[in-house]
């Protein structure tokens, strides 16, 4: 039986939405064409209900929150900010948080209807706000990431682009700074490790970090990884679970080279002491950087990698190039292009990802 999925890729200039039946991929409405949502909008975040998966949200930056209640045929904006991240409680499909550009942050406890700002977050000391800035125009901070434990969903992180690293116990009421030991406070994700509740990863723009617990203070661990530039992280559960982490080389600003991001993806199957690049199939130095891996919501060995040659972070970046997104169903060992048939003809030409979210068709 063919598998259905849909494949929600936030770009540079809109959202185009990929139908896979199968190996079968065609954009929304059964074009060949790039035919996107949100046209000539930045689309920085995406996220989907795992019980719902007809539901999703989209942050547009500048602009805001939306949601589909089917599928992506039509959306509403829940909320009127320069959305950031948005992410759902794994715990409750109903409770959603959205973190903006400057850093502020809202929960929805009715599936996005009626918003509340957790105001805590603005009256940690001025020693750390002052920390929440970006480099460029209009040099405010945003939140890039919001990680929520599924088995405690009272305990929040935030990762903040620049910032460092905030945490709740509260969910959101009040917060402290777990910032120590960062080289630099360009955070683009934090995850808890599959091996311990107390130990933590973050993937920076300087450097990937361990802690245990962030209290503590954080240190690297990039044993067998040979790039400098962290963005994304995903768990596969298992025996032994998998840590992927994708990485480049360089600040994205130096990009233009011929070798552009060196884009590379890497795994480490025991709790992040080591690493190892994979896969067959994937290009072996990418000009592209991958910005988000997401997992398969039918196969548990499958994640989608999502490629794309642009800069992220603010809603002023350049003309995007080229983009790409690969499938792995064997937890990283072989990669596939999704588009690619096997007569090595392309049919999908796709501008670059930067933001993606996998969901079952209903």
């Amino acid at each position: 039986m063919n598998i259905h999925l849909r494949l929600y890729a936030g770009t540079q200039s809109g959202m185009l939405i990929l139908r896979g039946v199968g190996d079968i991929w065609t954009s929304m409405g059964g074009s060949r064409e790039f035919q996107p949502y949100f046209k000539d909008q930045v689309v920085d975040s995406v996220y989907g209900c795992r019980t719902s998966p007809e539901v999703v949200y989209v942050g547009v930056t500048s602009d805001g929150l939306y949601r589909t209640k089917d599928e992506g045929r039509h959306w509403t904006r829940i909320l009127e900010a320069d959305i950031r991240w948005v992410t759902v409680d794994p715990t409750d499909d109903r409770v959603v948080y959205a973190g903006t550009e400057p850093v502020h942050l809202y929960r929805s406890e009715d599936g996005g209807d009626t918003w509340l700002e957790l105001k805590g977050l603005l009256t940690l000391p001025e020693e750390v706000r002052r920390n929440w800035w970006f480099p460029r125009p209009p040099h405010q901070g945003h939140v890039r990431h919001i990680y929520i434990d599924p088995k405690n969903p009272q305990c929040l992180y935030l990762a903040l682009e620049h910032g460092g690293i905030v945490r709740s116990f509260d969910r959101g009421e009040t917060w402290e700074d777990v910032s120590e030991g960062l080289e630099y406070p360009d955070i683009h994700m934090i995850v808890q490790s599959p091996s311990s509740s107390t130990k933590f990863f973050a993937a920076t723009s300087r450097g990937f970090f361990q802690a245990d617990p962030p209290e503590k203070g954080w240190k690297k661990r990039e044993k067998g990884i040979e790039s400098d530039y962290f963005h994304d992280v995903i768990l596969l559960p298992g025996e032994p679970a998998a840590m992927f982490l994708a990485a480049g080389h360089g600040s994205p600003q130096y990009w233009d080279r011929p070798t552009g991001a060196d884009g590379r993806i890497y795994r480490s199957e025991d709790g992040g002491k080591t690493w190892r690049q994979v896969g067959a199939g994937l290009p072996v130095n990418h000009t592209a950087m991958c910005w988000q891996l997401a997992y398969n919501p039918h196969n548990k060995d499958s994640i989608f990698a999502a490629f794309g040659s642009v800069a992220r972070g603010n809603n002023t970046d350049g003309p995007s190039g080229e983009g790409a997104i690969y499938v792995t169903y064997d937890r990283g060992d072989t990669w596939e292009e999704v588009g690619q048939q096997k007569r090595d003809t392309k049919f999908l030409s796709l501008p670059a990802i930067r933001v993606l979210w996998a969901a079952a068709e209903i």
